[in-house]
């Protein structure tokens, strides 16, 4: 969460603000000034080109992945950050990576069970899975960490129902028995409606 000291609402509505007047653009949960965009160097891209061929559902470590491509593990380290900082993957622990486009996915999964059950835990969630306990309290204690959920317990709550929103295929996302409308893929999002 930014500006963790302040008000969230307010920091939520100065974020939006600023977001609708172009101040500040957001990439795949990264905000930026608007000339900013993160890329690769000629060798990063090579090694990048290489890694992404091996990334599907399945997260990869960072050891991994250079054994597979016979990189040094530094130099992968450094184009799997690069690529993160562009949103193409997420670490969800360090050196553990998934495709963005999975988190996203995770994202929608605790939607739906905190719409079922009031929250998520991580039996239910490695259940809906179908993989390891470790694994899927990596997964959820991230989402922890970027205020998407927070623990209380064995639960995890859902904290913020936005965010990864306008990334979800649905027009519009239920929570709490409130529908928040979002226009569909990366646009501006709509008010909230009670």
């Amino acid at each position: 969460m930014a500006l963790p000291m302040e008000d969230e609402a307010l920091v939520l509505q100065l974020i939006e603000r600023m977001r609708e007047s172009g101040e500040l653009h957001s990439y795949h949960g990264w905000l930026h000034l608007p000339d900013h965009k993160a890329g690769f160097t000629p060798a990063q891209q090579a090694v990048w080109e290489k890694a992404d061929a091996l990334f599907g559902d399945e997260p990869w470590w960072v050891r991994d992945l250079a054994r597979e491509t016979a990189t040094d593990e530094q130099t992968m380290r450094q184009v799997l950050k690069h690529a993160a900082q562009q949103g193409l993957i997420t670490a969800i622990v360090k050196d553990r990576y998934y495709r963005h486009h999975r988190i996203v996915t995770f994202a929608n999964l605790i939607r739906e069970l905190d719409r079922e059950r009031g929250s998520t835990c991580a039996a239910d969630f490695r259940d809906r899975l179908n993989v390891g306990r470790k694994l899927a309290i990596q997964i959820l204690e991230y989402f922890n960490r970027i205020g998407f959920t927070r623990r209380r317990g064995n639960d995890h709550l859902l904290r913020d129902a936005l965010l990864f929103a306008d990334e979800t295929p649905a027009a519009l996302i239920l929570f709490a028995g409130e529908l928040l409308f979002r226009q569909p893929y990366g646009a501006q999002p709509a008010r909230l409606v009670p």
